[in-house]
């Protein structure tokens, strides 16, 4: 049986500044298959961060951990750290985090909507109470996402 090539929903970009990702952009197109989605670069540093995220889509690797830059509110940035906690594979729904924090589901799905290093910090990880709840991206990447790491 051979196995069909992975089709990502869409195209994947690094920004990089100081030989660190500043965002990781997920961009909602046609599908795109995995063998196009990067030129790997010749820079050992960036072909480390490409590498991983190649490794992620094909399930070799369940967490990243490349230098990142990370801007936002204090707010959001401990609402970017609790989700990194969540555990590759499983999912939290905003309420939950909301409690856990002290604040809102609201104010958690603002921060998530900021998040400027999806996958990275896998905000598709936070779902709704009775849903998938919204992505940046768009919902075809969340599904796309979660449905990868089951």
């Amino acid at each position: 049986m051979v196995q069909s090539p992975l089709c990502l929903p869409g195209k994947v970009l690094l920004v990089f500044k100081n030989n660190k990702v500043e965002k990781i952009l997920l961009f909602p197109h046609p599908p795109f298959p995995l063998e196009r989605l990067l030129e790997i670069p010749k820079n050992p540093l960036e072909k480390n961060f490409y590498l991983q995220i190649k490794n992620y889509f094909e399930k070799k690797r369940k967490f990243l951990d490349f230098p990142v830059i990370i801007k936002g509110s204090e707010f959001e940035k401990m609402v970017w750290e609790e989700v990194r906690k969540i555990p590759y594979g499983s999912t939290k729904t905003y309420g939950e985090l909301a409690q856990k924090l002290g604040s809102s589901p609201r104010a958690i799905a603002q921060a998530l909507k900021r998040n400027p290093l999806p996958i990275y910090i896998p905000c598709h990880r936070v779902v709704a109470k009775n849903g998938l709840g919204g992505f940046s991206a768009g919902i075809a990447w969340k599904t796309f996402l979660l449905n990868l790491e089951k």
